[in-house]
């Protein structure tokens, strides 16, 4: 009796999983990237870094390395964020001597702005807490 051997084709057929290892890899990827953008949130969160203050908000801190939103019932906070501007550049801040760009909003005495050299950021008009 002989025996042929049966070599398997491979012309024209799929591996079997390869879709599922490419679906699972694409799923791990989007689990990270959201880890890692809500991490920075929650950070922003927690440490009270600038760029989270909205209006009403209580801040503390004398310098811009300080300057953090902390609960307005902390003995620590000395200002209130009276309003913020977005889409300022850091020459458009460091020009305004006049403080047109916190007109809005009477009750500034100063500002902070924050964002990328060269780039838009926001202006935060913030106020003494009363």
């Amino acid at each position: 009796m002989t025996e042929t051997s049966q070599q398997p084709t491979t012309s024209g057929q799929k591996i079997a999983g390869a879709g599922k290892v490419f679906g699972k890899r694409v799923v791990a990827y989007a689990i990270g990237a959201v880890v890692i953008v809500g991490g920075g949130f929650v950070y922003n969160q927690l440490t009270g870094a600038p760029e989270i203050a909205k209006a009403g908000d209580c801040m503390a801190g004398v310098t811009a390395e300080e300057l953090k939103v902390i609960a307005c019932t902390d003995p620590a906070a000395t200002l209130t964020v009276a309003g913020r501007v977005e889409a300022k550049t850091q020459k458009e801040w460091d020009a305004d001597q006049e403080g047109t760009i916190c007109s809005a909003f009477p009750s500034t005495d100063q500002s902070f702005w924050e964002g990328e050299e060269g780039k838009e950021g926001y202006v935060l008009c913030l106020a003494p807490k009363k």
